[in-house]
C-alpha cells in the first residue's frame, strides 16, 4: 500500500492563492463575506491534495484534510501579510483611500475629529506594531478559516465507498 501524498505542496498552492486573494486591493473584498477567499484557499489546498493520491492509497480523512487547510492558513497569513506591505509600499493604502472617499460621498455627519483621524489612519505608514498586529491577527483567522475549508473540501472529496475489512479471525492457541 502507498503512503498519502505529501501535503505541504498542495498546502502551499492554497496558501498562495489565500495571500492572492487576501492582499490583492479590491480583490480582497471578497473576504468580508466570511473570510470567502480564505476558506477558499483550504478547500483548494484539500482539491489539490486528493489528486496525488494513488489509487492503492490510503483513504482521503477528515485529519488530513484539517491539517492540509491548517498548513495552507499559515502560509497564507505568512505570504498575505508580506504581499498586503509590498502592495502597500509600491501603490499606496489604495483600500484606506477607497474607503474614506466612500465614507465622505456618504455625507456622514461626524465631528471634525473623527474626520482627521480616519484621513490620518489613511495617509499614515504602516508601523511596525501595526504589521505585527496583522500578521497575529491573520494567523489566528487564516487558520480558522482555513481548516474549515479543509473541512469543506473532506466533506466533498470523501470517499464515497469505504469497503470496511472485515476483523481478522480470533487466534486460537495450540496445547
Amino acid at each position: 500500500m502507498q503512503p498519502k501524498p505529501d501535503k505541504f505542496v498542495p498546502a502551499l498552492y492554497g496558501g498562495i492563492i489565500m495571500a492572492l486573494i487576501s492582499s490583492i486591493p479590491f480583490v480582497n473584498l471578497i473576504n468580508c463575506f466570511c473570510c470567502a477567499g480564505v476558506l477558499l484557499g483550504g478547500f483548494l489546498a484539500v482539491f489539490f491534495y486528493k489528486n496525488n493520491f494513488m489509487p492503492d492509497s490510503p483513504p482521503l480523512n477528515a485529519g488530513d484534510c484539517m491539517v492540509v487547510g491548517l498548513f495552507a492558513g499559515c502560509i497564507g497569513a505568512l505570504l498575505g501579510s508580506m504581499l498586503s506591505i509590498l502592495f502597500v509600499a509600491a501603490f499606496g493604502n489604495v483600500m484606506g483611500d477607497f474607503i474614506l472617499r466612500m465614507f465622505h460621498q456618504m455625507n456622514l455627519n461626524l465631528p471634525d475629529q473623527s474626520w482627521k483621524t480616519l484621513e490620518d489612519a489613511a495617509e499614515k505608514p504602516m508601523g511596525a506594531v501595526n504589521i505585527v498586529i496583522q500578521l497575529f491577527t491573520n494567523l489566528v483567522v487564516y487558520d480558522i478559516f482555513g481548516l474549515l475549508g479543509g473541512l469543506i473540501g473532506y466533506s466533498i472529496y470523501k470517499p464515497k465507498h469505504l469497503v470496511m475489512m472485515p476483523p481478522p479471525p480470533p487466534a486460537t492457541s495450540q496445547s
